[in-house]
């Protein structure tokens, strides 16, 4: 059985927030806890790697992602939520690994293959 993840795809001017995790570039993301809903979920990782609050600019996509874990052995599940905080002020990311990159630029990135495809259906879905 898949783990429940649950991914933001945060964009600040033109940007898009992506963090390292061993050889990977993965999206700002966390485990779906017993009980927890997904808005606890982004509100964990919101406060985690950005020092704010989930505000009312988060939409969920309307796709779920099933494939093998950058992170961890097995499969996950992530649903995926988008977030566009550029009217927003926000702190700096406090993960040290953490980064802005341009849509163009993460192309060129060794991302995850569930990161890719979350992009691949984000990107083609605009």
């Amino acid at each position: 059985m898949a783990i429940k993840v649950v991914d933001i795809i945060v964009e600040r001017k033109g940007k898009i927030l992506l963090i390292k995790r061993g050889d990977f570039w993965i999206l700002p993301g966390c485990e779906l806890g017993p009980g927890e809903c997904e808005r606890e979920c982004l509100e964990k990782v919101v406060a985690c790697e950005m020092n704010d609050q989930v505000s009312a600019v988060f939409r969920k996509l309307d796709k779920t992602i099933v494939g093998p874990s950058p992170v961890r052995p097995g499969e996950v599940e992530v649903t995926i939520y988008v977030g566009d905080i550029s009217s927003k002020k926000m702190s700096d990311v406090k993960d040290c690994n953490a980064h802005w990159f341009s849509r163009e630029s993460i192309a060129g990135l060794r991302l995850s293959n569930i990161t890719r495809a979350i992009f691949d259906y984000y990107f083609a879905e605009e």
